[in-house]
């Protein structure tokens, strides 16, 4: 609604889908979660950064990706 949130993944090959970030050969949950422990180590280090963040998984409609917003207080789901 006000621009401070976005759904993020890592695509560094460019075919489209999160890369394998947990090197377990699949991509997956696992995958968001990887990316979600490097946005908390930023939180960790850059407190002014805070907001929301949750993992989703894969379905039917997209592939694995994390959730990330400026909302300025800790927040998970």
């Amino acid at each position: 609604m006000y621009g401070d949130a976005a759904d993020v993944y890592v695509d560094a090959d460019g075919d489209g889908v999160m890369d394998d970030l947990d090197g377990d050969g699949r991509i997956g949950i696992g995958d968001s979660r990887t990316l979600l422990a490097i946005v908390e180590r930023v939180e960790e280090e850059e407190p002014q950064l805070v907001g929301g963040l949750s993992a989703y998984p894969t379905t039917a409609t997209h592939g694995p990706f994390v959730h990330v917003d400026a909302r300025g207080y800790r927040a998970r789901w």
